[in-house]
């Protein structure tokens, strides 16, 4: 990248990270009540509901694509390519949502209105999807888009057990997968401290899930192993197929490597394990923020930390208009919290 666009870059950064709430700012905001938080958002008394709360949900991250968009415009080549592959997540999103319509029988509107508007650097069109009879006609769409090679796997995949599960999955993985591939295009030091996020995502991704598949959907090693994502940062694959032979959760974790054993302490339960994993992604997507060596991981690690930001904004707003219990607002902020 040229000095130009860096600074460019660096200046976009700065303005957009000086309106990201701090988690004092946060905190403020559970002194609120559901009326004072709805002014905080702009949000009309009258409209919260479930139906408020999702166009809320929505409105925000809209907000974070057109960030992304601002972002991505003085990069080229594969810098640009692993920006367009984050924010493809919200195509991916669409098509789970799609998904669910179809199988829950809602109507063309209904569907629609659960969909991101996608901004114009990326391809899918969403439109034919819509208008398909069913699942199955669907996913045979989907063979004409930027995801055929999806389309044809998950047509395969669901015509064999019509599992929108094992569709889910799927989809993570093309997903992630194909992050992880964009990354390792890039050149040093991108390369590095891009892994260095990513590859910790997919490590999270991985062991949180492939845990879920083996021990809450009782899935044989073999089926869970072959749900896992190319790319992590410090769990191999004979890490992975050693933590899927074992009957327990706790002899699992202590088949992982030892720096993530250290991490995560005396956790027992997955959640528990994710807020951590999660925590630690923060850490590192503040640490990549404030870094001069890459501006493409300090672009990255922004939008991370925006994407949770807005996580916590939509979960103390839940919290407050279905009148949860105090504690679960704390919660919210756990994940804000950043690793000593």
């Amino acid at each position: 990248m040229r000095v130009a666009e860096q600074a460019y870059l660096r200046t976009r950064l700065a303005i957009l990270n000086s309106r990201r709430r701090s988690l004092y700012q946060l905190q403020a905001l559970l002194e609120l009540s559901a009326e004072e938080l709805g002014a905080e958002f702009g949000i009309d008394a009258a409209h919260l509901d479930e139906h408020g709360l999702d166009l809320f949900d929505q409105s925000q991250m809209q907000t974070w694509l057109n960030e992304l968009n601002t972002l991505l415009r003085p990069l080229n080549g594969a810098e640009r390519a692993v920006l367009v592959q984050w924010a493809r997540r919200y195509e991916v999103l669409n098509i789970k949502a799609l998904v669910r319509g179809k199988l829950g029988g809602l109507s063309r509107a209904e569907i629609e209105a659960s969909l991101f508007s996608l901004p114009g650097f990326l391809s899918l069109d969403h439109e034919p999807l819509l208008n398909t009879d069913d699942v199955m006609e669907l996913l045979r769409r989907l063979k004409s888009t930027p995801y055929r090679q999806l389309g044809m796997q998950a047509l395969r995949s669901f015509e064999e057990k019509q599992d929108p599960f094992l569709l889910d999955a799927s989809l993570d993985r093309h997903f992630y997968s194909g992050l992880s591939a964009r990354v390792a295009q890039l050149s040093e030091p991108d390369r590095t401290a891009m892994r260095n996020l990513v590859g910790r995502m997919v490590d999270r991704h991985n062991l949180v899930w492939l845990l879920r598949y083996r021990h809450n959907y009782r899935l044989q090693p073999a089926e869970a192993l072959y749900m896992s994502i190319s790319g992590g940062l410090q769990l191999t694959g004979s890490h992975l197929r050693r933590m899927l032979e074992v009957p327990t959760l706790a002899e699992a974790i202590e088949h992982l490597p030892k720096t993530m054993r250290k991490l995560i302490g005396d956790a027992e339960n997955l959640v528990d394990i994710r807020d951590i994993l999660v925590r630690d992604l923060q850490h590192q997507a503040e640490l990549a923020l404030r870094s001069t060596h890459s501006v493409l991981a300090s672009a990255f690690g922004y939008l991370l930390l925006r994407y949770y930001e807005i996580k916590t904004l939509n979960a103390i707003l839940q919290a407050r208009v279905q009148h949860l219990p105090e504690d679960l607002l704390h919660d919210a902020l756990f994940g804000m919290r950043k690793v000593a």
